[in-house]
């Protein structure tokens, strides 16, 4: 997967949002370079400096510098991803929202949220992202505020008011359209971009609390965020591939069975990363050719079958391909170059 990124899941319910509010969203997707059918793929994943372009996108088709607090204001709240379920599940707000903060690296490479404790009296809940320009992270900050309070509001049944809300730049509309849209006193140019809420605020109940359920949810984001931190699809096919390449067929369906996704899904995680199934299988099998070859004293008719060909015609075609050499050719430079072999 690219280094940076976040799940389409994560920008559907803006770009409702802005539909809601009349925004041409198709092509604002596309002219951040973001194909639009994304949105229908709960396991697509979009490079996070396209991502960051929507805000500022966004902004511009819309005519409004406060799209952030305006499009958090027409959000519909509902369960669109593992976090939302999260925060269903969970016995009170307060620990639905721990669980999400916990879990959100599972979608996206960048946290948005962040719960810490102040005292017994209240909890502050940061908002938005650390990277981006100022106009960016202050878009951003205001729909994340928005977006918690509507969710915090949907999961409870009532309406959840903070005590404060506080952003770091400075208002980008009338002041009296936020207080009114986030329901508390708001802040500007302060050190954070933070939610207070009162302690006893977030010990309200979810209306849809379910401890079985919870620790499903648990479990599965769990597995979301260990396979999310694995490394890139590359280098997990790879691995795939190197288990179960010798003498056999390996094609993309059982290699993306293996990982458990989908072909189409492993397909687009490796274009992501400028690959195809092809280019790692091929490079697998040069790889292991070079290292049987030239550093080791591995007969020519096994190294075919470990690098998974049928047989050593074909094999050999490979390597001409590869090297314009013979496999004996390629051995043969190898030692006269001193790289091998090695036993072993």
């Amino acid at each position: 997967m690219p280094s940076n990124w976040t799940t389409a899941t994560v920008l559907r319910i803006f770009v409702d949002a802005l539909a809601d509010l009349d925004v041409a969203w198709e092509p604002m997707l596309r002219a951040c370079d973001i194909d639009p059918a994304l949105l229908d793929d709960p396991e697509a994943r979009i490079p996070l400096d396209r991502f960051d372009l929507v805000w500022t996108t966004a902004a511009r088709f819309a005519d409004d510098p406060c799209i952030g607090l305006h499009a958090g204001a027409k959000i519909r709240p509902r369960a669109v991803n593992i976090l939302g379920y999260l925060l269903l599940s969970s016995a009170t707000l307060g620990e639905g929202l721990r669980r999400v903060a916990a879990y959100q690296r599972a979608l996206t490479s960048e946290p948005w949220i962040a719960v810490l404790e102040d005292d017994e009296e209240c909890v502050r809940i940061h908002v938005g992202m650390e990277h981006g320009d100022k106009e960016t992270r202050a878009i951003h900050a205001e729909y994340v505020a928005l977006l918690i309070l509507a969710f915090l509001s949907w999961v409870s049944g009532a309406e959840v008011d903070p005590l404060e809300a506080h952003f770091r730049h400075d208002a980008r509309g009338p002041k009296d359209e936020y207080v009114r849209l986030l329901r508390s006193p708001v802040w500007f140019v302060c050190e954070e971009d933070e939610l207070v809420f009162t302690a006893g605020t977030l010990d309200r109940p979810s209306l849809h609390a379910h401890p079985h359920i919870a620790q499903m949810h648990d479990e599965f984001a769990a597995r979301l965020l260990a396979e999310a931190q694995q490394g890139s699809a590359i280098a997990r096919t790879r691995h795939a591939l190197g288990v179960m390449l010798e003498g056999r067929s390996c094609d993309l369906n059982k290699v993306a069975n293996r990982l458990r996704l989908s072909a189409r899904t492993l397909q687009r995680r490796l274009s992501e990363e400028e690959s195809s199934f092809r280019d790692v299988m091929d490079s697998l099998r040069r790889d292991l050719t070079l290292e049987h070859l030239q550093r080791r004293d591995t007969p020519i008719c096994e190294v075919a079958y470990l690098a998974g060909f049928s047989d050593v015609s074909a094999f050999t075609r490979a390597v001409r391909r590869w090297f314009d050499h013979t496999p004996a050719e390629l051995r043969r430079k190898g030692k006269e170059r001193g790289d091998g072999p090695e036993r072993g």
